[in-house]
């Protein structure tokens, strides 16, 4: 199944990490979306990334295929406990992304993907240190470098910041297994 990565995913050795044996599908775009970070997380220190919408805006990322054990390992991550459920920090939902550079020489198209979506609380700016583990994503997928700028611009949030509250991207719940 297709998982469509924006955000700390997009870093090869944490993907790895999390989902061994996963295939890179290729370059994708997420058309009328803008990257935001509308949520706090203890475990980067800073807000995390999502989607929402924006009209004319795009979301660069990377398409992989998982199997459905990755895909549980991630709901563990991104504290998804399914369809609905109150306690979801993210929820997981389709979208429709443009495979714009097959890494298998393919054509183009558009293709239906699972990405995961914040449920907003306590919007904050990014740490360092996770900005960099997107950009190092980024840089490594070959992201457009205009896209990359606009990334790079964004401001980090203080070092010394620690609001209370959110807990998204943190170890998996619940003692999730590795994929």
């Amino acid at each position: 199944m297709l998982y469509f990565a924006y955000g700390s995913n997009l870093d090869p050795e944490q993907m790895q990490s999390r989902c061994p044996g996963h295939s890179v599908v290729g370059l994708g775009a997420l058309r009328d979306y803008r990257l935001a970070f509308p949520l706090y997380s203890n475990h980067w220190q800073g807000g995390v990334s999502s989607i929402q919408l924006a009209h004319g805006g795009a979301v660069w990322g990377m398409l992989y295929d998982l199997t459905e054990e990755h895909l549980k390992t991630l709901d563990g991550y991104e504290e998804f406990r399914g369809s609905g459920d109150q306690h979801n920090v993210y929820d997981r939902d389709q979208v429709t992304v443009e495979l714009t550079r097959p890494d298998d020489g393919s054509f183009p198209r558009r293709v239906r993907a699972w990405t995961y979506i914040a449920r907003p609380a306590k919007p904050s700016p990014p740490s360092r240190r996770y900005l960099d583990t997107i950009l190092r994503g980024a840089r490594h997928h070959r992201l457009p470098e205009e896209y990359i700028a606009k990334i790079a611009a964004v401001a980090p949030a203080p070092e010394s910041v620690e609001p209370s509250g959110g807990v998204a991207e943190s170890e998996p719940s619940g003692g999730a297994p590795a994929c």
